[in-house]
């Protein structure tokens, strides 16, 4: 074999171990960018739900009355408990 036929074979190895590399930091880009996207997404979502669920509408009203619902259970349920345990 000689040394140009050697340096074609080094060449082409290269060319390969380049476009892999090449590969895969595309892909590492496009993990963050996926993941970065996500997190606006949520942030969004949340913002979205905190606007609507304190507006005047009928989600508002909704969740007002399910806070409402919670915060009275809380304090009945330790009532109900002591009715049913002790009495």
């Amino acid at each position: 074999m000689s040394k140009m036929e050697n340096l074609k074979t080094d060449l082409s190895e290269k060319e390969r171990q380049s476009v892999v590399n090449a590969r895969a930091l595309q892909s590492i880009r496009q993990s963050s960018i996926k993941r970065e996207a996500q997190g606006y997404a949520v942030l969004s979502g949340a913002l979205g739900y905190g606007e609507s669920a304190l507006g005047h509408g009928v989600f508002g009203k909704i969740s007002h009355a399910a806070k409402l619902f919670c915060i009275g259970f809380a304090f009945l349920a330790p009532s109900l408990l002591i009715w049913r345990v002790l009495l």
